[in-house]
């Protein structure tokens, strides 16, 4: 991994961060895992560990020019905190491939929904999130059969 490679990646997370409110790892996961050869959970937990840096940066300036509603921000907060925890309690007895599934339902799910400016609770929003969630299984089932076979050696790679 070259260090500059990193800066770079980090620069264009945080600014992509800053300018669409996103959370960096919507970019930084998939780039480290396709871009730098992380696992799925080392880019998760790298992302976990830069991204408050930036989003603090980038809060403060924001609150310069539009207050934020500090109730508000501490109530995520404490609740981030509690699923964070979970969360990575979590990570070593949920299967790679089921995480990246999952991973990339919710990148299909949430950019359908921005894409066609839907709100969750409607109903063709949960229709959305169904068919993404069928496409990626099919997709991914798909792949499997028609993929040559891999190293002998019972190793794979997993892409999203």
């Amino acid at each position: 991994m070259s260090s500059a490679g990193l800066v770079l990646l980090g620069a264009a997370v945080g600014v992509l961060s800053a300018l669409m409110g996103i959370g960096g790892g919507i970019v930084l996961v998939p780039a480290l895992v396709l871009l730098f050869g992380q696992s799925q959970a080392e880019a998760q937990g790298t992302s976990l560990a830069t991204i408050p840096l930036g989003a603090i940066v980038a809060a403060l300036m924001y609150h310069q020019s539009v207050p934020l509603r500090v109730p508000v921000v501490a109530a995520v907060a404490g609740g981030f905190v509690v699923g964070a925890y979970l969360g990575s309690r979590l990570i070593p007895h949920v299967p790679v491939e089921g995480l990246r599934l999952a991973f990339g339902v919710l990148l299909l799910y949430l950019g359908l929904l921005f894409a066609f400016d839907l709100r969750p609770a409607e109903p063709v929003a949960v229709v959305v999130g169904t068919a993404a969630a069928l496409v990626a299984w099919l997709t991914r089932r798909g792949r499997r059969r028609t993929s040559p076979s891999g190293p002998s050696d019972g190793e794979h790679e997993y892409y999203i």
